[in-house]
């Protein structure tokens, strides 16, 4: 079944519906199922591949047309969302970027993207008077949004920031990992990274702000031949405050908040466990050790029908929104694109090219619940 994703701002109301042109049909995939259910302010108007088997089977699923070149697409597309891997990974996505601006088409690029391939087109978009965002793609699903958006929550409430925290990741993922830690540290948060040491399997690296430092455990080999695949973790975060810390297990969640454990009155003998618990001052014996603020133990399949293609259509809305001159989320913005870049730039220089292996797959284990124990 097809989730919705809910905006803040609700249904969009605009002029008209803005034509979308997916290029790329590997992972694009994923932002092409964004429409397997119809949206009033935005349709899917055709997809740009070299003319592979896959791409004409899903153009055929869609009822959209197949074009073999940015040349051939009609005048009237509004928003194309390239997701070609970029210069900075061996690809040819940002002269696909920029093709797409001069034709004065708003573009959505998928991650990574360097600090002066995002310069470059951000001036270009901006002769041509149109609109360009990267795409982090996990920081805009439900899981990646809940832990955002829950870390703004309590830093409102406490007008305190995390003093601590770390993350896990993979070169491949290290981008979009860097994009949710910022969203959830906030915009007047800036880090500096400085290398720690090595592991056998990571580099660890020291994020340091004027709030406190977080680790960064960052895989330190890739197999050049499969380099899409064998993450250890692909998105594990945790960030921590004075009375709890949030945790997001993997990249579509779960998410939790786990609170710090402390009791007023532990220290007086004058009741046992049982009776406090019906006491006022015995309330903490009655939260939750854990509470899961998103739960997710869907089928990896869900995550390329459903909760990705969430995010996608998420970003979608506020591309659109930017073009309509609506206000937008923070991370949506080219500032805080850029600063994500420059970080991700600084940690690269600091560890140095991964170590290439060559890796087989893991044998696939079945981990029975407690209940079958």
């Amino acid at each position: 079944m097809f989730l919705r994703i809910i905006s803040p701002w609700g249904s969009l109301k605009m002029n008209k519906s803005k034509k979308i042109v997916i290029v790329g049909a590997k992972f694009g995939e994923l932002y092409l199922n964004a429409f397997i259910e119809p949206h009033p302010d935005l349709e899917l108007a055709g997809i740009v591949s070299t003319g592979s088997e896959r791409s004409k089977q899903l153009a055929e699923a869609f009822g959209v047309p197949l074009f073999m070149n940015i040349s051939e697409l009609p005048q009237d597309i509004d928003i194309a969302c390239v997701v070609i891997r970029a210069s900075v990974i061996g690809g040819n996505g940002n002269l696909i970027v920029e093709d797409l601006l001069q034709r004065q088409i708003h573009v959505i690029q998928e991650h990574p993207v360097s600090i002066n391939e995002l310069n470059r087109h951000k001036t270009l978009a901006q002769k041509h008077g149109v609109q360009y965002r990267v795409n982090s793609f996990y920081g805009t699903t439900t899981a990646g949004r809940t832990l955002v958006l829950s870390t703004q929550s309590l830093r409102s409430q406490t007008l305190k920031n995390a003093t601590y925290g770390n993350l896990t990741t993979s070169r491949q993922l290290l981008y979009s990992s860097l994009d949710l830690l910022l969203q959830s540290l906030g915009e007047n948060v800036d880090l500096t990274p400085s290398l720690l040491g090595h592991q056998a399997h990571f580099d660890i690296v020291n994020l340091n702000s004027e709030q406190g430092d977080f680790l960064l455990q960052l895989q330190n080999y890739l197999d050049p031949q499969d380099p899409d695949m064998h993450s250890l973790a692909m998105h594990r975060i945790m960030l921590g405050w004075g009375n709890g810390y949030f945790s997001l297990t993997d990249s579509y969640g779960p998410v939790t908040w786990t609170p710090v454990l402390y009791a007023n009155h532990h220290q007086s003998n004058d009741q046992s466990l049982y009776q406090l618990s019906e006491l006022p001052e015995g309330k903490y014996l009655n939260q939750r050790t854990t509470q899961t603020l998103y739960k997710n133990d869907s089928l990896v399949k869900d995550t390329f029908e459903d909760l990705g293609p969430e995010g996608v259509l998420y970003t979608l809305e506020q591309i659109s929104r930017a073009i309509d001159g609506k206000q937008i989320d923070q991370a949506m913005t080219l500032e805080h694109q850029l600063k994500v870049a420059h970080l991700w730039e600084q940690i690269l220089l600091l560890v140095g090219q991964p170590k290439e292996r060559s890796i087989s797959p893991e044998i696939q284990v079945d981990i029975p619940l407690a209940e079958q124990i």
